[in-house]
């Protein structure tokens, strides 16, 4: 499957060239600005990985506006975002409604401040539009258009999903404070950033339900043909979850704390459950396959 094998190579050397840049990259922001060693390490991957992106997909012939899913005109490209909006935050609702009446989240003590929540409404929109387009563009713009090339819709759609819900546990951990940061610091990031696998059952709720999300949201780009609708939702959940976070705690005297994951105290089983239904649902009654 040289697909998948050339956009886990970029993956890869987006890393490596994370780790060789950190330590001189640190010097310079650290000088200006109190960063956290880890953000800057998790922030260079990100710029690294942008600076490359379009050379990347020129590479591999799919450097267009419909390779990526952006095919709309931008009336109706924000017009199909918006109510995809909408669809994300329902079910990211229903799903946390579920979680409240379970017990495995609760409300917070004390009076909830109105400046809070409208500063969690507007970070959790900026911020999900922001994680929504990087995400969707790559994931179900560029890797399932290029998968899709070659392969039937079931197997790009669960390999861009396995790979969408691995990723998410692959970062920099927490620095200590007082750390000394030197030029073999990038490498030990590096070889530190899988160590989440370590423990794979700690985190194959959270896994599992970040897989069901991949699998419906490429579901979703396959049938509408852009990845408008798919940025959307996806927003949608990132703010729900945030607003949701801001209101409630996360339960961990009750055996419904085994629902929610330690990813995010909100995505787990239950997430996976909820996603999963969805997902079947749209895969029988609204999603048109294609051979």
């Amino acid at each position: 499957m040289p697909v998948l094998l050339y956009f886990i190579v970029y993956l890869c050397v987006v890393m490596l060239l994370t780790a060789l840049f950190y330590y001189p990259v640190f010097q310079v922001i650290d000088a200006a600005w109190e960063i956290r060693p880890d953000r800057v390490f998790s922030r260079l991957s990100l710029v690294i990985a942008a600076l490359g992106f379009w050379p990347f997909l020129k590479l591999q012939g799919i450097n267009n506006r419909y390779a990526l899913g952006y095919s709309l005109d931008y009336r109706h490209f924000l017009q199909t975002f918006t109510r995809g909006l909408l669809i994300g935050v329902m079910i990211m609702t229903a799903h946390a409604m579920l979680l409240i009446l379970l017990g495995a989240r609760v409300p917070v003590p004390g009076a909830i401040q109105l400046n809070d929540v409208l500063y969690a409404l507007m970070s959790g929109l900026l911020s999900g539009i922001l994680v929504a387009f990087i995400e969707e563009s790559f994931f179900r713009g560029a890797m399932h258009y290029g998968m899709r090339r070659h392969s039937p819709m079931l197997t790009a759609t669960i390999t861009t999903a396995l790979l969408y819900a691995a990723v998410h546990f692959i970062h920099a951990p927490v620095t200590a404070e007082g750390t000394v940061i030197g030029w073999q610091s990038g490498w030990e990031m590096l070889a530190a950033m899988f160590h989440s696998y370590e423990n794979f059952a700690a985190i194959a709720d959270s896994y599992t339900a970040l897989f069901a999300a991949g699998l419906f949201l490429s579901l979703v780009r396959e049938r509408s043909g852009n990845i408008a609708l798919c940025v959307g939702i996806h927003a949608g959940w990132v703010l729900t979850i945030k607003l949701v976070k801001e209101v409630t705690d996360a339960a961990t005297d009750t055996p419904a704390a085994l629902l929610i994951g330690s990813y995010d105290g909100i995505i787990g089983w239950a997430a996976a459950a909820v996603l999963g239904l969805v997902t079947l649902w749209y895969w029988r009654y609204g999603c048109a396959s294609r051979s």
